[in-house]
């Protein structure tokens, strides 16, 4: 598999973005999480169907960038104050082309710019290796119950 390196473009992550987000989240979660939850799982943590209501009021109440390449949107990443990373889905198109890290290192300087001294995340199974690759470490593993099945993630953090 080839993976391209051209720089996405990152713009601010809008309310009105929510149809693009509830895309993106579907795709990451019921294509991009196949090797660390089964079928169950992900459907019930996706929903029956795109819910774009769901995230707008979650997305207006964010500081939120979403990377585009050539126009096309490709991955969002959400922090909310002072330093906790909210939101964080790559299309599985786009995993291993850098966009996540490029969310991540834009995010990281607008929370060192609002005094955060650390990061945190609940991350899935799937995002965890990406998340300790850029200096996170594991809290602890927590179970989260989705549509009446648990899903195990993990509380992440990361000193600035």
């Amino acid at each position: 598999m080839t993976t391209e390196t051209t720089q996405a473009t990152l713009r601010p992550l809008l309310a009105d973005d929510a149809t693009t987000v509830a895309e993106i989240f579907r795709d990451a979660v019921l294509n991009g999480t196949t090797a660390h939850y089964t079928e169950t799982e992900r459907e019930a943590w996706a929903g029956p169907k795109p819910d774009p209501e769901r995230w707008r009021d979650r997305v207006g109440s964010s500081v939120g960038l979403m990377a585009e390449r050539d126009g096309t949107p490709l991955g969002l990443m959400t922090l909310v104050a002072p330093g906790h990373i909210d939101l964080a889905f790559v299309r599985p198109s786009a995993a291993g082309q850098g966009i996540g890290a490029e969310l991540l290192a834009a995010l990281t300087q607008i929370a060192r710019a609002s005094g955060a001294r650390e990061l945190t995340a609940e991350v899935s199974k799937a995002a965890r290796p990406f998340f300790e690759r850029h200096g996170f470490y594991v809290l602890r593993q927590q179970s989260v119950i989705r549509r009446g099945v648990a899903l195990i993630n993990y509380a992440m953090q990361k000193p600035l």
